[in-house]
């Protein structure tokens, strides 16, 4: 598995859902709890503690999957299917299944000739047809007398099955990219984060990228040196959100995108990128009308999920009142992602 350069990892074990009131959490509770002024979640809203896939809809919470570890769980954009990464003891695999986590369908091996295999943060197409995902297949067999890189890539297949394609062959030694995400709305553009070495002595990087998936053109969207990760489009296609990091937290910042790129664009956009939400943030997701974003945020030891609505205006998107608390102490898993849909 690459080392997380993003959000710090969250800690927790989960037997149920609950409800309390909005003291300082001390320590993990051992479920999902919500303040006394519950918020009313839009949709279906997606997200793991302690490897439990749980889903938000209106004010009710419920437990899916149960006694199957999961993680990165992914929405197809009809609403009708989803995605997920079972996790076992030294490999992983990307399941895709109906909206309750039935008629399971396992579509990575979770070995093949060349040993373990690691899938994770499946990613479905506009239209639903592909999905595109992380793993290390394709690597060099390894022994600890003959070790040899197992840095992820970006693979892509066809939901009904087919032959598997790389995408991103991974820079070695980095730990490999991140963050697939297809552009809504055009059936070929993929933003991802790519984890570099830079600078002088040599320094992690992540910058995020863009691909196109028909003609395999790429470009940077940020600069050297940077650190901006989590890329999360919006339904419309017109922005991005993404977390970038400094040495004072990882804030969620947003910017527009153009309709194609041809090289790395200068100046990068995340240089003129909006500030949303200050903080240590995780894993932004948007609300499937683009009226809001929810993301994971570390408050009192514990991360959380709040929901910010926004509003497009001026080619720039900005909040429009402050970000709100929807789980209280939970300490959920801030290196799984968000879904949500209608």
């Amino acid at each position: 598995m690459r080392p997380v350069m993003g959000a710090v990892l969250a800690i927790a074990v989960i037997v149920g859902a609950g409800c309390t009131s909005s003291g300082t959490p001390s320590h993990d509770p051992g479920r999902v709890v919500m303040p006394v002024k519950r918020v009313a979640v839009p949709g279906r809203l997606y997200l793991t503690k302690s490897r439990t896939l749980y889903r938000f809809a209106g004010t009710r919470l419920t437990a899916l999957l149960r006694g199957t570890t999961v993680k990165d769980p992914a929405v197809s954009p009809d609403g009708s299917r989803l995605a997920f990464v079972e996790l076992q003891a030294q490999s992983s695999s990307i399941v895709l299944s109906d909206v309750l986590g039935q008629n399971r369908r396992t579509i990575t091996p979770a070995a093949a000739a060349e040993g373990a295999l690691w899938a994770f943060a499946p990613a479905f197409s506009a239209d639903g047809g592909h999905i595109a995902y992380l793993t290390d297949r394709g690597k060099q067999r390894s022994s600890p007398q003959n070790l040899q890189p197992n840095d992820l890539g970006i693979w892509m297949e066809d939901t009904a099955g087919g032959q598997p394609r790389s995408l991103v062959a991974p820079v070695a030694y980095t730990g490999g990219d991140s963050d697939p995400t297809f552009r809504p709305g055009v059936g070929d553009q993929l933003l991802y984060t790519s984890y570099l070495y830079g600078g002088v002595p040599l320094q992690p990087e992540a910058r995020l990228s863009w691909l196109s998936v028909r003609t395999g053109a790429r470009a940077y969207l940020s600069p050297d040196q940077a650190r901006n990760f989590e890329p999360a489009i919006s339904p419309d296609g017109r922005f991005v959100a993404f977390i970038h990091g400094s040495p004072a937290g990882d804030d969620l910042e947003v910017m527009p995108l153009e309709p194609s790129y041809r090289g790395d664009p200068r100046p990068y956009p995340t240089e003129a990128a909006v500030v949303l939400q200050t903080g240590m943030v995780s894993q932004p997701v948007w609300a499937p009308d683009g009226s809001a974003i929810a993301f994971l945020k570390l408050m009192n030891g514990s991360f959380d999920l709040f929901i910010l609505p926004v509003s497009a205006g001026g080619g720039q998107l900005r909040a429009t009142s402050a970000a709100e608390e929807v789980s209280h102490g939970s300490f959920l898993d801030a290196d799984s992602r968000l879904a949500w849909s209608p």
